[in-house]
């Protein structure tokens, strides 16, 4: 676990769905002193508040609706999830994959071991969304790839040049235009497509 991780978990934003009971009271607390800046609400609004970084979600069977609800309402990407329960069943499993929780915390709640859980949640959760963000980028390239692909092989059936020279055509026309390759090459298998699906004429 590196110093910068726990550096940063005093920066976080934590939000505690907790009942307002002695147990949500002591867990708001101890967080404070971690050094986060904790927020207790209760009962479970319907939004995520702006801002949040972490949420201690307590699985309460009697706030089953407005919890469903809450997670139904995440944003992309969500906070780092961290769920509380009592006990054990298909029930609370179920509310508990479906939150997306990256750790569980479990009743009696101990300060022991909190820091340890949050530290992983967040450590888990900076790990999601690298691979998200690479995962996109490949996409994006692959279908940058593809697009050129398809520009050569219409500047090759148009002119009746080589791949090559398909190539260095689209090279030319991004510098006169200042613009990528991928953005001229988009432009022309626009271009196909857009003739393509026009009406022809008799």
């Amino acid at each position: 676990m590196s110093f910068a991780l726990l550096r940063d978990l005093r920066d976080l934003k934590v939000l505690v769905l907790h009942p307002n009971n002695a147990e949500g009271q002591s867990l708001t607390e101890h967080l404070r002193r971690i050094g986060c800046s904790p927020t207790q609400i209760w009962p479970v609004p319907p939004e995520l508040p702006v801002g949040t970084d972490v949420v201690f979600l307590a699985i309460e069977d009697d706030a089953r609706p407005e919890i469903e609800r809450f997670i139904k309402n995440q944003p992309k990407p969500g906070p780092t999830m961290l769920a509380i329960v009592g006990y054990e069943n298909p029930s609370t499993l179920q509310i508990v994959l479906e939150s997306g929780a990256l750790a569980v915390v479990e009743r009696p709640i101990k300060p022991f071991g909190l820091l340890t859980n949050l530290a992983i949640a967040r450590s888990l959760w900076l790990e999601q969304q690298r691979l998200i963000k690479e995962t996109r980028k490949y996409r994006r390239k692959v279908m940058g790839d593809q697009q050129l692909a398809r520009a050569k092989a219409i500047l090759m059936a148009h002119n009746g040049t080589t791949e090559n020279e398909a190539y260095q055509d689209l090279r030319r026309q991004a510098m006169e235009r200042r613009i990528s390759i991928e953005e001229v090459a988009k432009s022309i298998v626009l271009s196909e497509e857009h003739l393509r699906a026009s009406p022809k004429r008799a």
